[in-house]
């Protein structure tokens, strides 16, 4: 057999410059890419270091440039040395990429680059791969990055069930799921609790005409039932409410229990129901729509701001 060794060839820019001091060459498709010692040792302690070894056993490339073997792909080392220069752009094809740079920035010990890959890929895969991310957020203590794919997971409904099984489940210890499950019941609680009470309705002037409560001088055939509840409405105090928006705020709250995310209000089916009662009222069908639209835009504001701020999740 021939002691040939393979062929090699070179990197696109920037990472062709004959200037360069060192090369590092992908074992997997023999690509190398001739980049600069000072710019590695910044990067990495782990270059950086064995730029103070002997390189007696490193193989030479053109013009004796010194060759270091790396067992990363061509396209991981590529991204991985764009987060190294300044002018360059890196970004993902998908988060398999992503997952390979970020290993291979923990190999070298590129904090720097490993913090900035976990910003890159949070603002491109979050929106369709938070599971995957919140996992790979607590695999590395990444305790911010965490709560926001736990954040996005509140889409979910009733997460736990095996529906939602993921991928990255495989990365992911038990202790980390567990938690993620308790954020998620917790942050249903809290939304759900919003609808029980609407004292935090503000300012009180825009909502004190409002059917679902208001009392006018025309009798409401709503407000004409026995045994309708009673709510805390902004500073007007306890007042009843209608059928119809009562059973509004029980359904939409059962619903955010199990799914506690803006899309769930917006989505829900008990919205229009509720207009199309209401509307079978001849006081109430005139002011309706408006006054559900207003309402359920507050509504979000409110769930949002509650589930923010009185749910963390734990991380360790």
């Amino acid at each position: 057999m021939s002691d040939i060794e393979e062929p090699t060839t070179t990197a696109e820019a920037p990472f062709d410059n004959p200037d360069g001091d060192i090369i590092l060459r992908s074992t997997v498709d023999r690509v190398d890419f001739h980049t600069f010692k000072v710019i590695l040792s910044l990067m990495s302690p782990v270059f950086k270091d064995m730029f103070t070894l002997p390189q007696n056993g490193l193989q030479s490339g053109v013009s004796s440039v010194s060759v270091i073997p790396v067992t990363e792909s061509s396209a991981t080392l590529e991204s991985l040395l764009r987060f190294c220069y300044p002018t360059a752009t890196p970004t993902f094809h998908n988060l398999d990429d992503a997952k390979a740079v970020m290993e291979a920035a923990k190999k070298y010990d590129m904090q720097a680059i490993l913090s900035r890959a976990a910003d890159l890929a949070m603002s491109q895969f979050l929106p369709t791969h938070f599971l995957e991310l919140y996992a790979l957020s607590c695999r590395l203590g990444w305790q911010h990055h965490a709560q926001t794919a736990a954040i996005r997971a509140l889409e979910l409904k009733s997460l736990g069930r095996p529906s939602t099984e993921f991928e990255s489940m495989r990365d992911i210890t038990a202790l980390d799921y567990h938690r993620l499950l308790i954020y998620h019941h917790a942050c249903g609680v809290a939304a759900q609790a919003v609808g029980n009470s609407l004292s935090w309705l503000e300012p009180p002037i825009l909502f004190k005409n409002m059917p679902m409560w208001s009392h006018t001088s025309r009798e409401c055939p709503c407000r004409s039932h026995a045994g309708l509840r009673v709510l805390h409405v902004a500073d007007f105090g306890s007042l009843k409410i209608t059928k119809w928006f009562d059973e509004y705020l029980v359904s939409s709250g059962k619903e955010l229990l199990e799914r506690p995310c803006e899309s769930t209000i917006r989505e829900s089916a008990a919205y229009n129901l509720a207009i199309t009662k209401a509307a079978e009222c001849g006081v109430c069908r005139s002011t309706v729509v408006g006054s559900m639209e207003k309402f359920r835009a507050v509504y979000i504001a409110r769930v949002n701001k509650k589930v923010v701020a009185t749910v963390k999740l734990v991380t360790s």
